[in-house]
């Protein structure tokens, strides 16, 4: 029995030692000792680096100070995460150098022994240059430290062991830096590097697998966030959308356009970050998002003496909801704001005619949208905050208002069926 205790002993050691050498070799690659950079070009140039990464809507709690951390990010594992404090504290990045700051960045740790969590979106920023991580260190290290402490993440095990995430890193964490096309545009290049790298776009509106890695075959299609859904912005879902160039850049400035308005974690993204990117980086990811390398979107077919689809699904619907109360709780309940015909108010309202959210196909956000309410979204256009309707309108009467929007100001996407499909997204939304 001793023999036996003593050689699974070894193997455990032998085990533990191998997995420390592949947690070394691979986890954390080595990178050049550099100096922090000091001077004022370096430190502009990193906060203007730092809002394009929007590293302050995550690293900055409801009512705390800019960057240290603290802002709870539920998972769906069970339990959630705090956001680091990145200001230079000893309760943050003060104890860093530029090339430790680096490995965090691109490769999720800068040591064995303390992997983070890919809710820092390391999985996008390894495209981010090492140039351009010495120049956002360098902005964060001038600001002023905050000692503020971070409290403990809350994951249940087996989640809430660090060292699992190397083995996580090797199977889903990519660790090339970004590469220019050279058959594209200097502008969609950089638009490339900015909504796959910096900018982090795929972090939300990518679907992820069963272990929280963002399936990359379907990269930007949409996904779930939270309760609402980031939609499809690949070039074919854009197009389906009706967003032009033009819209787009207006959107990420003001945070709406005739597709519809920024809210939720977008929200923050448009206040934040895309509002104050120069004009030329708003124009870069537009380019870049709408001139993707996809199958073209479907436009439509017509048949039986040209009834289109959008027509069969209306005649099909009509047998499945009260279309005259759908009205009436539009007209009564929404049109005072959004307009009889569904054309807002410009800078005021949002038009609901062509709107991405009213048109979405399996309407969550549309549902979501009116039984929760939205607060003031838009950092350029004004909107206001719009009520709550779910203490006020049944299940049914969400149901029909839902198909009446749809039909209405949609553009030929099936909205729910009937309140069987309502009520599993907003029993969802209080899990």
């Amino acid at each position: 029995m001793g023999r036996v205790l003593k050689a699974l002993a070894t193997l455990g050691a032998l085990g533990g030692l191998a997995y420390l050498a592949f947690a070394y070799f691979w986890g954390v690659p080595a990178v050049e000792k550099r100096p922090l950079a000091t001077d004022q070009a370096s430190i502009d140039a990193g906060e203007y680096l730092t809002t394009l990464g929007d590293c302050v809507s995550c690293h900055t709690a409801e009512n705390g100070a800019s960057f240290a951390g603290g802002r709870f990010l539920e998972t769906p594992f069970g339990g959630g995460i705090y956001s680091a404090n990145i200001t230079p504290s000893a309760l943050g990045i003060g104890g860093m150098t530029s090339a430790e700051f680096y490995q965090v960045l691109a490769f999720g740790a800068d040591n064995i022994w303390a992997p983070i969590y890919p809710a820092m979106p390391y999985t996008s920023y390894h495209l981010v240059t090492r140039d351009d991580s010495d120049a956002m260190f360098a902005y964060l290290m001038s600001l002023d430290p905050v000692d503020a402490a971070v409290p403990e993440n809350t994951l249940p095990f087996p989640f809430n062991i660090r060292l699992s995430l190397f083995g996580w890193n090797a199977l889903f964490a990519a660790r090339h830096q970004f590469e220019a096309d050279p058959s594209r545009s200097d502008e969609w290049n950089r638009g490339a590097y900015l909504v796959n790298g910096l900018g982090h776009c795929g972090e939300c509106h990518t679907p992820r697998n069963a272990l929280g890695a963002l399936e990359n075959d379907r990269a930007l299609s949409g996904a779930q966030l939270t309760d609402f859904e980031a939609p499809d912005i690949t070039t074919a879902g854009l197009a389906r959308q009706g967003w032009t160039h033009a819209d787009l850049v207006s959107y990420f400035a003001t945070g709406a356009g005739p597709q519809g308005s920024a809210f939720g974690e977008m929200h923050l993204a448009i206040k934040n970050s895309l509002s104050k990117a120069e004009p030329g980086d708003r124009s870069a990811i537009a380019s870049y998002l709408l001139n993707l390398d996809t199958e073209p979107p479907e436009t439509g077919s017509t048949d039986d003496g040209g009834q289109s689809e959008a027509s069969a699904a209306v005649a099909q619907l009509s047998h499945t909801y009260d279309a005259a109360r759908g009205k009436s709780l539009y007209l009564s309940n929404c049109s005072l704001c959004h307009g009889g015909e569904g054309q807002g108010i410009p800078g005021v309202m949002p038009a609901l005619y062509g709107n991405s959210t009213v048109s979405q196909a399996d309407a969550v956000n549309l549902v979501l949208v009116i039984d929760q309410g939205l607060d003031a979204t838009g950092p350029g256009s004004n909107f206001g905050p719009m009520p709550s309707f779910g203490g006020r309108l049944s299940v049914a009467e969400i149901t029909d208002l839902v198909n009446y929007l749809s039909l209405q100001f949609g553009n030929s996407n099936l909205p729910p069926a009937g309140a069987e499909s309502v009520q599993a997204i907003l029993s969802e939304a209080q899990k």
